[in-house]
C-alpha cells in the first residue's frame, strides 16, 4: 500500500465498493494488485480510481460519455451541492469528470477551493476556443477529477451569448471538447436564473436534474425551468433531455416536507427520483474544509443519500461483480449490508409481560418514513394485535 492519499483525495474504500456489489470487501481486494490498495483513515482500505472503473468496466459499466445540469430558477436548494457530490462520487467510481461552475457567484469553485485567480481562465474566456483554451482553463483536483471555475465576469455571458446560435452552441463546444479529451462524465452548476448560460446548458444536457424541497418558491422554479426546457427544445428542434427531480433537504419531522413529498409522487412519479436527500449537517462542514462530503471517510446519512444519486445517474445500481464464485466469500465480520440496507431497516425488541404473554416491537426505517408497529402475540393462540403509530 504505497499511494499517497493527498494525490487522490476522492478515493472508495473497499467496504463501500462492496456494499455496490454486494459482496465482502476482503473478497473484493482479490481484484484489486497491492500497488492499487492504499492506506485509510478510516477502517478499511482505499482503492485507486482508475483500478476501481477497471473493475467496474469488466462488471459491464457503461461508461459512455453524458452531461448531467443541475437547475431551478430557485437559489439555495441544493445545485452546488448536488453537482459537486455527484462529481466526486463518480471520480472514485473511476469516472474522469469535470464540473462546469456556470454560477457567477462560482459557488462550486469555492467549495472546491478551486476559485479563479486573476490571470486564471473561465468560461467566459473559453467558449469561443474551447479547442485551445480549455485545456489551460481547468483546475485540477486528482487525475479524473477537474473544475473549470467561475468568477463574476460569468454574468457577461447574458450579452455574449445574445445570438441564438451561440446559445446553443457555447455549452456544447465545451462539452464535446471535453468528450475528445476523455472525459465521461461533465456536471453543470447552473445559475439560478433562466439566462443564457442556463439555456445553453439545456443544449447541451443529456440529464436535467432539478433539485427541490419543501419551500414554495423552489416548486414553482421547477415547474418553471420545465416548461422552458420544453419551450427551448421546441425553439432549436431538440429532442427532449431526460429531466429528473430531485428532493433535497428532506426533514421527515416537517409536516410541509411530508406534503410536498407526496404531490411530487402523485405529480410527477416517473421524474421524481424515488428516494430523498436528506437534511444534514455534513454538507456545511464538508463545505467548510472546501472539500465534498465524500473527502470524509466516515459513513453517513449524507454520503448514502448522494451515493444513490451517483449511482441512478451511472447507471450503476444492480451490478454485479464479475467473475466471483462461492469460494470467494470469505468469513468475516464485516459483511457487507444488502443492496436496500437504507431503504427498509428492520429493528424488533422482545418483552415478557406479566400475562405470560410477549409483546414484540417492531420498526421499518426507511429513508423517508419511519413506522412503528406494536405486535402483542399470545404464545399460546399465536394472536396478533396491531396498532400504528406516526
Amino acid at each position: 500500500m504505497n499511494i499517497n492519499v493527498s494525490k487522490c483525495r476522492y478515493s472508495i474504500s473497499s467496504a463501500e465498493l462492496g456494499r455496490l456489489f454486494d459482496v465482502p470487501h476482503k473478497s473484493l481486494l482479490k481484484k484489486f494488485d497491492p500497488d492499487e490498495v492504499f492506506d485509510s483513515p478510516g477502517r478499511t482500505p482505499l482503492l485507486s480510481p482508475s483500478a476501481v472503473r477497471r473493475v467496474l468496466k469488466d462488471s459491464g459499466t457503461d461508461f459512455s460519455f453524458r452531461v448531467v445540469a443541475h437547475i431551478n430558477m430557485r437559489g439555495g436548494i441544493g445545485k452546488t451541492t448536488s453537482t459537486i457530490s455527484l462529481a466526486t462520487r463518480a471520480a472514485q467510481y473511476g469516472f474522469k469528470t469535470c464540473i462546469l461552475d456556470l454560477d457567477s457567484q462560482g459557488s462550486a469553485s469555492l467549495a472546491l477551493d478551486c476559485c479563479p485567480q486573476d490571470d486564471d481562465l473561465i468560461f467566459y474566456d473559453v467558449w469561443q476556443k474551447p479547442q485551445e483554451q480549455l485545456p489551460k482553463a481547468l483546475k485540477k483536483i486528482q487525475d479524473n477529477l477537474f473544475v473549470l471555475p467561475s468568477s463574476l465576469e460569468n454574468s457577461l455571458l447574458d450579452s455574449a451569448l445574445s445570438n441564438p446560435a451561440s446559445q446553443k452552441s457555447a455549452v456544447l463546444g465545451v462539452c464535446q471538447v471535453l468528450k475528445e479529451s476523455g472525459f465521461d462524465l461533465v456536471v453543470i452548476d447552473c445559475p439560478p436564473s433562466m439566462g443564457t448560460a442556463v439555456i445553453s446548458s439545456i443544449c447541451a444536457a443529456h440529464i436535467i436534474v432539478i433539485p427541490v424541497w419543501s419551500d414554495p418558491f423552489s416548486v414553482k422554479g421547477m415547474h418553471l425551468t420545465m416548461e422552458e426546457v420544453e419551450a427551448i427544445c421546441d425553439t432549436y428542434g431538440m429532442e427532449m433531455p431526460d429531466i429528473r427531480i430531485l428532493y433535497s433537504r428532506f426533514d421527515k419531522r416537517e409536516k410541509v416536507s411530508r406534503d410536498t413529498l407526496e404531490y411530487l409522487t402523485q405529480t410527477y412519479p416517473e421524474k421524481l427520483f424515488p428516494w430523498t436527500i436528506r437534511t444534514s449537517s455534513g454538507f456545511t462542514k464538508a463545505i467548510s474544509r472546501r472539500e465534498s462530503i465524500y473527502a470524509c471517510y466516515r459513513q453517513s446519512t449524507a454520503k448514502e443519500d448522494f451515493d444513490r444519486y451517483a449511482q441512478s445517474i451511472l447507471e450503476l445500481e444492480g451490478i454485479k461483480l464479475k467473475d466471483l464464485d462461492s469460494s470467494d466469500f470469505i468469513e468475516t465480520n464485516d459483511r457487507p449490508r444488502s443492496k436496500k440496507r437504507d431503504d427498509n431497516r428492520l429493528i424488533m425488541k422482545e418483552a415478557k409481560l406479566s400475562d405470560g404473554t410477549t409483546e414484540k416491537t417492531e420498526k421499518v426505517v426507511r429513508d423517508d418514513v419511519s413506522l412503528d408497529f406494536n405486535q402483542k402475540k399470545s404464545e399460546s393462540s399465536g394472536g396478533i394485535n396491531v396498532g400504528e403509530t406516526d
